[in-house]
């Protein structure tokens, strides 16, 4: 593949003409239901499963056999997006794509936003591939995964997830395998159609039934066979089967169901981003000891994905410039992307050749009908917003961190480790000691609380939040927050350049922690921490050989530390269940 061009993550700017970043003008268009058949079978509207806990404790066997990662791959890999497209014109024949900015799955939004922001949670963000393809001025993201299943043996361990939603819930779709919505929205300056995978839904009296149900009776007027669809009166080639069974289920009644161990408290701000992207209101956190899980309650959590909304408008505004920027760099080279995110601070786009999205019958509802200038005129906007984000947003950094901070020493490097963390400190000052001495006396000039009252031992608590733990219920690895500890590695550092150092082995213990843990702090820190320490502390020879035990050199040298992700996200792109 030929490369495009890279976007640097700190290069994002905020180019919204909007004032805030929130999702507007929320709308259900459609829904479907694969069906386990040998032929790829769609139910629309489908439905998903009913929410129906038991009323007391219950034990429940380990998750085990085949599991979708992408179904719509999986079940169709001849045109993943097809189903989507095919349901959409079924229940809303005159609905026009051609306003639509970007059509995606939600899993690739969330891709896009850790990639803006990892600290949004816990972790490390996964390498991801995004496939692109614009139509006039509507830009289709695909998801592109490795593997489209998983098969967990008998003797693995992978959770209770799946056996969770088996228990709780009951199927409305006879051999459903899975329930997916298509809600569009409005974001900053974009109109998107996103697509998502339901867990389930709670029974409300607005729910209709299959005979009271316009939607149906509307379908019972159509033949539902690719010969006929609703897309075109004449004959139509497509391998996908479409039948008429199901409920509409309004979004509010929608439920998202997550699973954890007791020892594992599941905040909101977690899961937030999941919640927000499908606009999913309902949310049951099932705790469990060994499998048996206590009774679930479901919470209705709008107003804390409000709140979380509103706490990361900066990451949000930057979001929508990124996706208007890819959009029309694919737009620009030939309509054919590959979008690839392969670690640290960037993304790559290439050029593709791969074969069309969609099936030739699908492209018609892009064809000219009246005038579309002012559209065009947007994209020229979006154009200059590429260029600004491309050619100038390190530029508008600099005017805006020198306007706030001042023409002192390192005052953008300054605002970026302000707004980003501290840990940015090591990755971009020169790995010398004497320019820390300068950046420190610069912080302090400026006022900037660097420790917020913490000693030499709460730095050190606070490194240990990186080293990953052992969940003994679940069976598994739980990762460290390796962001907190890089940052309270420059902690460190500063106090050591800065205070007059009073308890000389408590930071001797704490270097120690930093330069013998590889796989938390990369080797540009180990480094700095160590000659400050060596600097303003006694060290004995036996101190300095312990020390010596483990070298500053990077731990892998496959990959160059510019290669290497700095910030941290936990968030499993391989499954639909966590998207």
């Amino acid at each position: 593949m030929t490369s495009i061009i890279e976007i640097n993550r700190c290069d994002i700017e905020d180019y919204s003409t909007s004032t805030t970043a929130s999702i507007t003008n929320v709308r259900h268009l459609s829904s479907y239901n694969w069906i386990e058949r040998p032929t790829a079978t769609i139910a629309v509207p489908g439905s998903p499963p009913l929410w129906s806990a038991p009323k007391t404790s219950k034990q429940l066997q380990k998750d085990s056999g085949l599991y979708y990662i992408n179904q719509n791959e999986a079940r169709y890999p001849e045109s993943p997006l097809e189903p989507l497209f095919r349901a959409l014109y079924l229940t809303q024949p005159a609905f026009d794509i051609r306003p639509v900015d970007v059509v995606t799955d939600r899993n690739n939004i969330r891709k896009l936003l850790a990639f803006i922001n990892s600290d949004l949670a816990p972790g490390d963000l996964e390498p991801f591939t995004i496939a692109v393809e614009t139509i006039g001025t509507t830009a289709l993201f695909r998801r592109d995964e490795t593997a489209v299943t998983r098969f967990i043996a008998p003797n693995e361990f992978r959770g209770f997830g799946h056996k969770f939603e088996e228990e709780y819930t009951v199927k409305q779709v006879n051999d459903s395998t899975g329930h997916h919505r298509i809600i569009a929205y409005g974001l900053c300056d974009l109109d998107l159609v996103v697509r998502y995978e339901a867990d389930g839904y709670v029974a409300t009296d607005k729910i209709k039934g299959p005979k009271d149900d316009p939607l149906l009776a509307s379908l019972r007027g159509l033949s539902l066979s690719p010969a006929t669809s609703a897309l075109s009166v004449n004959p139509v080639q497509s391998k996908l089967v479409i039948t008429e069974e199901g409920r509409v289920v309004p979004p509010e009644s929608i439920l998202e169901i997550k699973t954890r161990a007791t020892s594992r408290y599941l905040p909101i701000p977690e899961v937030a981003a999941q919640l927000w992207v499908s606009q999913t209101s309902k949310l049951v956190r099932a705790y469990h000891y060994r499998g048996k899980f206590e009774v679930p309650q479901v919470e209705d959590v709008e107003a804390q994905v409000k709140r979380w909304e509103e706490l990361n408008q900066s990451d949000l505004k930057r979001l929508a410039s990124l996706i208007k920027a890819i959009s029309t760099l694919t737009r620009q080279n030939g309509g054919k992307a590959t979008v690839k995110y392969e670690g640290g601070s960037k993304l790559v786009l290439y050029r593709s050749e791969k074969e069309d999205m969609l099936p030739q019958f699908l492209y018609s509802k892009w064809e000219e009908r009246g005038n579309t200038q002012p559209k065009m005129k947007a994209t020229a906007q979006d154009e200059a917003v590429v260029s600004d984000t491309l050619d100038r947003g390190q530029g508008k950094t600099i005017e805006t961190t020198r306007a706030k901070y001042g023409d002192v020493p390192y005052s953008e490097m300054i605002g970026y480790g302000v707004d980003k963390g501290f840990r940015q400190f090591f990755r971009r000052m020169p790995m010398e000691l004497s320019q820390y001495h300068l950046l420190c006396d610069t912080l302090d000039s400026l006022a900037i609380d660097v420790t917020e009252g913490r000693t030499i031992r709460d730095i050190m608590y606070d490194m240990r939040k990186g080293k990953d733990d052992w969940d003994p219920d679940e069976r598994r690895e739980i990762r460290g927050l390796k962001n907190v500890a890089r940052d309270s590695a420059f902690r460190l550092l500063y106090v050591l350049i800065q205070s007059n150092v009073v308890d000389t082995n408590m930071a001797y213990n704490a270097v120690s922690f930093v330069v013998s843990h590889r796989r938390i702090f990369r080797s540009r820190t180990r480094k700095m921490v160590r000659e400050a320490l060596e600097e303003n502390c006694p060290v004995s020879a036996k101190q300095r050989a312990i020390l010596d035990k483990w070298p500053i050199e990077e731990f892998s040298s496959t990959r160059s530390e510019e290669d290497v992700t700095t910030e941290s996200e936990d968030i499993f792109f391989d499954s639909d269940y966590s998207f």
